[in-house]
């Protein structure tokens, strides 16, 4: 049986976002390296399944750039969910936005309806 995702949007604290942007996951082990008397490395796992995240998408609507700017300036963390396809359903982590960038889409102030179309990116690292 296929799963709906439009039922899992990805959600910033409680507000979840209507489209889907583009999200890299690049989950990450942390570890320290050692080198033993004999030669060999000795690696110990600190964590494992750390969420690093690079996010970017195109917004028609000036109000999201200002939501996650806000959420990159005036937030030490967030809480993130979004659809996990090892789980079937919401993962939940607590992150942090780092490297927020925005621009305006070429012509797209000719539009009438909107705000212009702006590209938004940012990442997510988890704490």
């Amino acid at each position: 049986m296929a799963i709906d995702l439009t039922l899992y949007p990805p959600m910033f604290d409680n507000t979840a976002v209507p489209f889907f942007p583009d999200i890299d996951n690049s989950p990450n082990n942390i570890e320290e390296t050692h080198e033993s008397e004999g030669g060999m490395d000795i690696v110990q796992t600190i964590r494992t399944d750390k969420l690093s995240a690079s996010v970017k998408m195109k917004v028609a609507d000036d109000t999201w750039v200002a939501f996650f700017y806000d959420l990159y300036k005036n937030h030490d963390s967030v809480t993130f969910k979004q659809y996990s396809p090892l789980l079937h359903g919401y993962e939940t982590r607590t992150v942090r936005l780092t490297g927020f960038k925005y621009k305006k889409v070429k012509h797209s102030e000719d539009l009438k309806a909107v705000t212009g179309v702006w590209e938004v990116s940012f990442n997510i690292e988890e704490f």
